[in-house]
């Protein structure tokens, strides 16, 4: 029997309960402790927190960032510690965080700006869906650099945070490397260094030091290759990876038979026997065999998809021989026409044309960007005819490669200064002469850069055979960006 007064007292369930969020990046440990409010019906931004007011980017007292080692949060670096986080909501995209270096208020009642370390302005994201409970979560981890993110009701505010990792891994390489307790520390600094740009030479270095004394293993002679390669050094590099495929077949490790298969198949650069020009005139010849791109008016309709984000609807009706534009868009909520008629420019948003210069700002309802929205989906729907334009510099030299798994010809384009400045890539089925993709990379940034686009299927429209859907990706990551299609 429990006495009387030691009897049990009810607690009821925390409406905003305690959390904690966590993250190992680089050499750099960092949490979050926060407490979660839940939306529970109500009208969370604007109305209950308020626009262009501090909010404690949480429930109840501090929210709280605690950190082992340097930081960097916008231009300022935070040493090992724990500070208090806030945020100014605003009306627009452009939101605020706020480093604080008070640790022990409720809320913002005490909340002084003398003790600001720093503030972030950030563009809040409108998630497609409604986060009942606030959660804050640790995404994009690399090496250097992580985002930490707030999700709650119909946003996503990210907070970018830079580590000095790299600085770090060259100082301990530096003290532990000389020499290496064993080869294989040598293989995970050259791939570290090679992974994050932190200088071609120096992973040389350290591979050169494994080969010299460790085993020959498949995983690092491939990591060679790709040192070698991105050097310059294609011979060599060709032979490593043969060297790596062969080894990879001794053990039957299928994954790195297909990536070293993949490897020197992509390295192979063909010249063949056909003039650009030829390859660029029946490639035109199939997907526009009645010359219709330049003479007559296109309709599209599209769904352009973007990860995280909702689908949106775009229609736009192209006049090639007036150079007139017709787009309309629907996305989020907003409903947009931008025209360019008769040379004379028109917008309306949801059917309006009087609306306030805040959404003008927001939306970029201006002449100069409707004109780049023509060019831009005149050229990337008018593909392969657009190559006609002028300006365009095909280069001469036709070559057999890989790309996209698939053995294609390349057309590599470049344009007039007045034009463009980007190198562009253009990948043909060799047997129909179909467009099947293509890549391009601003000059400045060289190769290895830019994006890469993969087409999927064809759609009928005005007896043209266009490409049906484009599925886009960085060069460099092969980061998804998102998927464009043609609906009607």
């Amino acid at each position: 029997l429990i006495p009387l007064g030691l009897a049990a007292q009810f607690v009821a369930p925390a409406a905003s309960p305690p959390a904690t969020t966590t993250a190992e990046v680089g050499y750099t440990n960092l949490r979050v402790d926060y407490h979660r409010p839940g939306v529970r019906g109500r009208l969370i931004f604007g109305d209950m927190v308020p626009w262009s007011r501090i909010w404690r980017a949480g429930a109840n007292e501090n929210t709280l960032l605690q950190i082992d080692a340097r930081i960097t949060i916008g231009d300022t670096v935070l040493l090992p510690g724990q500070y208090s986080m806030y945020l100014i909501p605003e009306a627009g995209e452009r939101w605020t965080w706020v480093i604080n270096e008070a640790q022990d208020n409720w809320g913002t009642r005490a909340y002084d700006p003398r003790k600001d370390i720093v503030r972030v302005a950030v563009k809040a994201k409108r998630l497609p869906e409604r986060i009942e409970t606030l959660e804050y979560r640790f995404m994009n981890v690399r090496p250097q650099a992580v985002d930490l993110v707030l999700e709650w009701e119909w946003f996503r505010i990210t907070l970018p945070i830079a580590l000095p990792t790299n600085e770090e891994v060259a100082k301990r390489a530096s003290l532990a490397l000389n020499p290496a307790q064993s080869p294989a520390e040598y293989y995970t600094a050259a791939r570290y260094y090679f992974d994050n740009d932190l200088g071609l030479q120096k992973a040389k270095a350290w591979m050169d030091r494994w080969a010299a004394a460790g085993e020959a293993r498949f995983g690092p002679i491939r990591y060679q290759a790709l040192i070698e390669r991105a050097l310059g050094n294609n011979a060599k590099a060709t032979r490593l990876m043969q060297r790596s495929l062969a080894l990879a077949r001794e053990k039957n490790n299928k994954h790195y038979i297909d990536l070293n298969e993949a490897s020197l198949r992509s390295w192979q650069r063909e010249v063949v026997e056909l003039s650009a020009d030829s390859v660029l005139t029946r490639s035109i010849r199939y997907h526009d065999p009645d010359s219709n791109w330049g003479t007559k008016a296109h309709m599209l309709q599209l769904g352009e998809s973007r990860p995280n984000a909702s689908t949106r609807y775009t229609q736009i009706s192209i006049y090639p021989t007036a150079e007139a534009f017709d787009f309309k868009q629907i996305r989020e909520g907003d409903n947009v026409q931008l025209r360019l008629m008769n040379g004379a420019y028109s917008f309306s948003h949801l059917g309006r044309t009087n609306i306030p210069d805040s959404t003008r700002l927001r939306l970029r309802l201006t002449e100069e960007r409707t004109r780049l929205l023509r060019d831009y989906y005149t050229y990337l729907w008018g593909l392969p005819m657009k190559l006609k334009d002028p300006g365009t510099l095909l280069q001469p030299t036709v070559h057999k490669v890989w790309f996209a798994d698939k053995e294609l010809l390349e057309l590599e384009v470049q344009y007039a200064p007045d034009t463009g400045g980007d190198i562009w890539f253009f990948y043909f089925d060799p047997q129909t002469f179909a467009l099947n993709g293509y890549a391009f990379y601003h000059k400045e940034d060289g190769p290895g850069t830019g994006e890469y686009i993969l087409l999927e299927g064809e759609a009928l429209v005005d007896n043209m055979l266009l490409p049906a859907v484009r599925h886009w990706y960085y060069t460099e990551d092969n980061l998804y960006l998102g998927t464009d299609k043609i609906l009607k």
